[in-house]
């Protein structure tokens, strides 16, 4: 552009040169309107020069804004990557918090059962200790209007004195009856005098204490015999013996064949 303007220039001053007034007229006319698009092309070079900076301007804004961007990712990306982890570690510590816990209930239920069945176990052997049942049982008998015992009814009470002794607990139930014979008040005392009788020697015999036997004398309440015989009268005028224990114990004795 501007080679073209010194050209121009250049021609004008030669004519000038010359002298000749109708060539320097006509060079002006020629010449202006050429100095007229060349400084509108000049000044449209300016703007677009201006422009050119503006918009290299606002390109390296804009990467520079690209760049920060890519900066801003990558920490978003590893602050991500920071948090992933974060949350597969928490995860894993939440799996084994998880397990045990499992293991503390499944600890917790066993001892839950286990003391129920201790409970349970307990809790039927004080109703079998507290439930009595007979481990034996006999009958003393004694002589026409007597209360002292026989050979044979001491015998009888040894052998039962010798089984209570095994025993942590026990009663022995003494009830003495009569016949029919006396007056119903006589035969109340002479049961009574029979019943004391079989419990002293129990108690002095075989140290029995007083306080697990148990006596009633009843007189004639429950013949077991016709008395009008001379054999019922006989089963009539007796002592029923007999050894309470715990219904545990009972069934110890019995599976040890001490029970008969």
């Amino acid at each position: 552009m501007k080679t073209t303007l010194l050209t121009v220039g250049a021609l004008g001053l030669s004519l000038l040169g010359t002298g000749c007034v109708a060539t320097h007229k006509y060079v002006a006319k020629t010449v202006a309107p050429v100095e007229q698009r060349v400084g509108a092309t000049e000044a449209k070079n300016t703007d677009q020069d201006k422009q050119l900076t503006t918009h290299t301007s606002e390109i390296a804004d804009l990467d520079k804004d690209a760049s920060q961007t890519k900066e801003h990712l990558r920490d978003t990306d590893a602050k991500a990557t920071q948090a992933g982890e974060a949350a597969k570690m928490a995860d894993q510590k939440a799996g084994a918090a998880q397990q045990s816990a499992d293991g503390a209930k499944q600890a917790a239920d066993g001892a839950r059962t286990f003391a129920e069945q201790g409970l349970n176990k307990m809790d039927q052997s004080m109703q079998a200790m507290n439930k009595f049942q007979v481990a034996k049982e006999d009958s003393v008998l004694f002589e026409f209007n007597q209360d002292k015992l026989t050979a044979e009814g001491k015998a009888k009470l040894d052998e039962i004195a010798q089984q209570a002794m095994g025993m942590e607990r026990y009663v022995i139930e003494l009830q003495g009856f009569t016949d029919k014979s006396g007056s119903p008040t006589y035969n109340e005392t002479l049961s009574e005098a029979r019943v004391q009788a079989v419990a002293r020697y129990l108690a002095n015999e075989h140290q029995i204490p007083v306080r697990n036997i148990s006596m009633l004398g009843a007189g004639y309440a429950r013949p077991v015999a016709d008395d009008k015989t001379r054999e019922g009268r006989k089963m009539n005028r007796r002592v029923e013996v007999r050894l309470w224990v715990p219904e545990s114990q009972g069934k110890a004795v019995a599976s040890t064949g001490g029970a008969q």
